[in-house]
């Protein structure tokens, strides 16, 4: 009987392990930030385009004033350009607009992601397709 109870035992201090550890190793954040970047469906090359992110921070974890634009050269995400973000609602809600030159990285698209830094980590936006005329 005795075995049984350690052995209960031991069950449980895993799941709680698990349950404590694993969000971590998986990158889940408690922050919860959303981020939706908006954008023209498509450009003349070498224009100068807006290129909208609204930030969703309902926990209101505070971060970087900044966030950041990276855009697709080669298969890498390249930081092009960093620009204040506008908080309103207690900081639940954000907004920072971005121009950038519409410059084709591959098959005449340019893609395009933000990037936030906050103290539960690194949130990013969709990516962003711009056709390139």
């Amino acid at each position: 009987m005795m075995k049984f109870k350690s052995f209960v035992l031991l069950l449980v201090i895993a799941a709680l392990v698990v349950a404590v550890v694993a969000p971590a190793a998986l990158g889940a954040t408690s922050a919860d930030v959303k981020m939706k970047l908006t954008g023209p469906s498509s450009a003349a090359n070498g224009a100068m385009v807006k290129i909208t992110c609204k930030i969703s921070n309902p926990m209101k974890a505070d971060g970087n004033r900044v966030a950041l634009i990276l855009q697709n050269k080669d298969g890498n995400l390249k930081r092009i350009g960093s620009k204040a973000i506008t908080w309103s609602n207690g900081g639940k809600t954000g907004m920072v607009a971005f121009w950038v030159k519409a410059q084709a990285s591959a098959m005449g698209i340019a893609k395009y992601r933000a990037a936030w830094m906050h103290p539960e980590g690194t949130s990013h936006s969709n990516m962003l397709s711009i056709e390139i005329d």
